[in-house]
């Protein structure tokens, strides 16, 4: 009879120690806005199958490196192209479980429907600017983006088809319900002065970056003219107007800052934490945005914000929407903690004096 009784009060201890175990794995909950997380992921996979089509209507080929057919990236050398820029992470940022890491950290920054957020797009990252339009989309925010022309190898560097241009192919078809509220040329001065084209003087090239100049006119989204830096931001800042939110996409100087300015290469990567800092007139618009503290979103270091996400990087094959970390959050609930943990005590303080007692 002891036996039995001894046997059962173990089984009874190591059940308590399992639920113990089980609820504290099941602290991982499901966000209550996941489902908005997934929206927009799956805007964004039609998004980018919209600008596939369009590239192929245009007879623009998709990049050999784009492994994952997703094709939004560019190649490794035109005629816009401004810098050098890493494959692995071009490649990795057009996933579109970046869309819902947008809207985990627009909800984070507290954002509702309405509510006006500014954003400065790059054309080297053509993957992360749909990721934050397709993020506003399904939150229903108030979003007033300015886009840059040029862009970084392996971007949307193809002058027969720019990263405006593809806003105004989903904008037509009804996918986005937002033009930008600027194109600058991007590169150097935001004036494109860095541009292979004008770098290289080849006639060819600058021939076909004079007839994208031509088309975005033609389609009401003419590039603006910059003649300083302070201007350049005065003329961002007067875009956006009175915002609620701050997005910065990528490297270029007009969001990170003017000539040596290595304050941003520290203030980290995704949803910003609030730091005191001093504006110069070298200072860019992430910096200045953060100063006054108004929450600040930066989409640069892919690899950084893959590991905050649980987003994969550089994958093989294209990950389900879904299953990564950040569409789940620590359930901090008292109850799904302590009770567990009671239990267990209590089960194993009967166990250890039902022992005593038997030896007694």
């Amino acid at each position: 009879m002891r036996g039995k009784r001894h046997n059962l009060s173990l089984i009874c201890f190591i059940l308590a120690f399992l639920l113990g175990i089980d609820s504290l794995a099941g602290c991982r909950r499901r966000l209550p806005y996941a489902d908005r997380m997934a929206a927009a992921a799956r805007l964004h996979t039609q998004a980018a199958a919209l600008i596939r089509e369009e590239k192929a209507r245009r007879g623009v080929a998709l990049a050999e490196e784009d492994t994952l057919g997703i094709g939004l990236m560019g190649y490794d050398f035109t005629a816009i192209m401004t810098t050098a820029a890493g494959l692995e992470e071009k490649r990795t940022s057009q996933l579109p479980d970046f869309a819902a890491l947008c809207v985990r950290y627009f909800s984070e920054a507290g954002l509702k429907a309405g509510d006006p957020v500014g954003a400065n797009l790059s054309g080297s990252y053509p993957g992360l600017n749909l990721a934050v339009l397709c993020a506003a989309e399904v939150m229903g925010l108030d979003i007033r983006y300015s886009t840059s022309v040029g862009s970084s190898k392996y971007g949307a560097n193809n002058p027969e088809y720019a990263f405006p241009e593809m806003v105004k192919t989903l904008y037509d078809e009804g996918l986005i319900s937002r033009l930008p509220v600027l194109v600058t040329m991007g590169g150097g001065g935001d004036m494109g002065y860095n541009m292979m084209a004008y770098v290289l003087e080849e006639e060819e090239d600058i021939a076909a970056v004079e007839a994208l100049k031509a088309r975005l006119v033609e389609a009401g989204l003419a590039p603006a003219t910059i003649e300083s830096f302070r201007q350049d931001i005065a003329l961002h800042e007067e875009a956006y107007g009175d915002i609620k939110a701050f997005v910065n996409v990528g490297g270029n100087g007009l969001g990170l800052g003017h000539e040596d300015n290595t304050v941003m290469l520290s203030v980290g990567s995704g949803l910003l934490k609030r730091q005191p800092l001093s504006i110069s007139d070298n200072s860019g618009l992430t910096e200045r945005y953060l100063a006054k503290g108004i929450p600040t979103i930066h989409l640069l270091n892919v690899r950084a914000l893959c590991e905050q996400s649980g987003i994969p990087f550089d994958p093989q094959t294209l990950p389900e929407i879904g299953a990564a970390a950040m569409y789940y959050g620590e359930d901090s609930s008292w109850i799904v903690l302590v009770v567990p943990a009671l239990l267990t005590v209590v089960v194993g303080m009967w166990v250890f004096t039902s022992g005593r007692r038997r030896k007694v």
